[in-house]
């Protein structure tokens, strides 16, 4: 999978830009705050047709203007596709082949993306909701259904949440609500725990290489309302009947805070070393080299299990690694033999590649091509 073309207008700060990214690796160099991150955003937006950073529609349209345009032309397995997003203030159209696209689920997977960005850096470190971002994130590579999956369930959720706020609930529409929670909810768990049953070999495996110590690194998905021991390859049958069951144990603390307190919303992914947290023990190089793992982990399960290659956006990762996980990490890319890499930095001596490489200078907003 590669963009063969990139065409960006009124985005963000970039007014224009139009360039054929190269099939392996595209450097984006420049000072802080000229709109190297923006490209990146627009490549992701072209994916998932959302930002990787929390923004409002209006908020990624140039200032003054009242709509913004990404385009791509993909390469996929030998297929070539248009990918066309329009933002406006009220929304976003997608277009596939110059056609609209009428439901979301239809242009997902059209493009593939994996993002490693310096706020990933703090993943472990983080609240719960940046490790459920990280699974989720890899699981809609995998399965673009998994976001109608979720957005089910984000959706229940808000209207069970709205009636546990009144004073009086109805028992009869949150008995509704529960049968619908469980359903979806499951649907999510189930997913997840998949995901971990086999990202696990994976990321202890890298960790390994990358950090040449003795320690036994691992993750564990985290459920606080499951009874019992956790079993990656628990039934469907049995994680409805603990979610049943949670939801009637929290019914009363429920009422009295307002809001739903037990699901997949409120689940974590606990990492830890040598069976110690890695939140609290773990030191800043090993919590940095646990992170590269995942993420490269992450990459490894994409390709291994599914067999295709995700277009990799490195967000100026490499001022935030230590010398030799920066080689480590570079290393691991050429390594691969394919698959297309976009990098942003601010000093091209951090990016440790020399050949099929194309260098864009990013200036206020302005890309040239250098090659």
């Amino acid at each position: 999978m590669r963009l063969d073309a990139l065409r960006i207008s009124q985005f963000r700060n970039i007014e224009s830009a139009l360039f054929e990214p190269n099939p392996r690796f595209n450097i984006f160099h420049g000072a802080n705050g000229q709109g190297k991150t923006n490209l990146l955003e627009a490549i992701y937006l072209l994916s998932a047709a959302k930002s990787f950073r929390p923004q409002t529609t209006q908020a990624l349209i140039r200032h003054n203007q009242d709509q913004a345009l990404l385009e791509a032309r993909v390469d996929r397995g030998g297929h070539e596709r248009v990918v066309k997003l329009e933002l406006h203030s009220r929304g976003k159209r997608v277009f596939l082949n110059n056609n609209p696209v009428r439901q979301l689920s239809d242009f997902f997977g059209t493009v593939n993306v994996v993002v490693f960005g310096p706020e990933d850096i703090q993943l472990l470190k983080g609240s719960p909701s940046e490790r459920r971002r990280f699974i989720d994130r890899a699981i809609f590579n995998a399965h673009p259904v998994y976001a109608d999956e979720t957005s089910r369930y984000d959706e229940v959720l808000k209207q069970r949440n709205a009636l546990l706020k009144l004073p009086s609930v109805d028992r009869v529409l949150l008995g509704i609500y529960d049968e619908q929670l469980i359903q979806y909810g499951s649907d999510i768990v189930m997913r997840r725990l998949d995901f971990v049953q086999h990202f696990r070999p994976v990321m202890m495996k890298t960790f390994r290489a990358i950090f040449d110590a003795d320690f036994d690194a691992d993750v564990r998905y985290e459920m606080n309302w499951w009874v019992g021991e956790i079993q990656e390859n628990a039934s469907r049958v049995e994680v409805e009947r603990q979610l049943e069951g949670a939801l009637k144990a929290a019914e009363s603390e429920e009422r009295d805070r307002g809001f739903t307190t037990v699901g997949p919303h409120r689940d974590d992914l606990n990492a830890t070393l040598n069976a110690y947290d890695v939140k609290t023990y773990a030191s800043q190089g090993q919590n940095r080299a646990f992170v590269l793992a995942m993420k490269i982990a992450e990459i490894r399960y994409l390709e291994e299990r599914y067999r295709f290659v995700p277009i990799l956006l490195l967000d100026d990762v490499s001022s935030e690694l230590d010398r030799e996980r920066n080689r480590y990490l570079f290393e691991f890319l050429r390594s691969r033999g394919e698959g297309q890499v976009f990098i942003t930095t601010t000093h091209r001596d951090y990016i440790l590649l020399d050949e099929e490489v194309t260098s864009f200078e990013v200036c206020s907003g302005v890309v040239t091509s250098e090659n």
